[in-house]
């Protein structure tokens, strides 16, 4: 994790942020609307020359590691390479809100690649408030971005994707390659785990999937009213709902 040898034990001192950097809705339509983008960002050890650090927090609301432009294994290296670090929300979470109306038409924006054009729209028009250097721009300035898990997958694809303007990103856990089905991600615990504890994963799943793939609507309101999941009409729902549970 990125944080893992790091604590969040003090209040973020407001110079930080929040801030506010107004984002297109749309980067791909003739729509000029924006949306109140939120940050956080630390410029105290910075000197000419030296880099600016993104972290996206990805899919959470960004408050929840704003800690991290002070407290974490990314401000350490600002500091120790004179930068600047951000904590850049991504949209739809938090308070980053393109639409109050979370609806399927809204929604739409929500992509991979509005948040990639979101990240490089942010370094090209970059000014923090209550910072007065101009910074040059990329690749002048090197932008450094960095991720964990799904935020690491956009680190890597804005380096390969923007490579004018990204100097470098470091992906942590980054899972770039999809895979549909993707098994394999519990075959450690099924060769290496505790033979009866495997055995007894296996024996209620194949319990479960018997009573979702059968006709019986009744057996399956029974399980799921179980698993207090009796709300969810939908059997692949209640199966993804518990899919790491069991």
């Amino acid at each position: 994790m990125l944080d893992s040898t790091f604590k969040n034990d003090t209040k973020l001192p407001e110079k930080y942020g929040p801030f506010y950097f107004d984002q297109p809705v749309d980067h791909f339509s003739k729509n000029c609307s924006t949306f109140k983008h939120r940050y956080w960002a630390n410029t105290e050890w910075y000197q000419p020359g030296g880099p600016v650090i993104i972290y996206n927090a990805g899919e959470t609301a960004a408050d929840e590691r704003s800690f991290y432009v002070t407290n974490s294994s990314m401000a350490e290296l600002a500091k120790r390479l004179q930068g600047i670090i951000v904590v850049m929300e991504h949209r739809f979470y938090g308070l980053s809100l393109p639409s109050s109306e979370l609806t399927a038409k809204t929604l739409g924006t929500l992509t991979t690649a509005q948040a990639l054009e979101d990240i490089a729209s942010f370094i090209r028009e970059l000014k923090i408030p209550n910072f007065d250097i101009d910074l040059p721009p990329a690749p002048e300035t090197k932008y450094i971005v960095y991720g964990g898990s799904y935020s690491g997958n956009l680190a890597a694809w804005m380096r390969l994707k923007y490579p004018d303007i990204v100097f470098a990103a470091v992906p942590s856990s980054a899972p770039v390659e999809m895979r549909f089905n993707y098994y394999d991600y519990f075959e450690p615990i099924r060769k290496y785990g505790p033979k009866h504890c495997v055995d007894a994963i296996q024996s209620v799943v194949l319990f479960i999937d018997h009573i979702l793939f059968s006709p019986f609507g009744k057996a399956k309101t029974n399980l799921k009213r179980r698993f207090g999941a009796e709300d969810l009409k939908h059997d692949d729902d209640f199966a993804e709902r518990n899919n790491n549970n069991i």
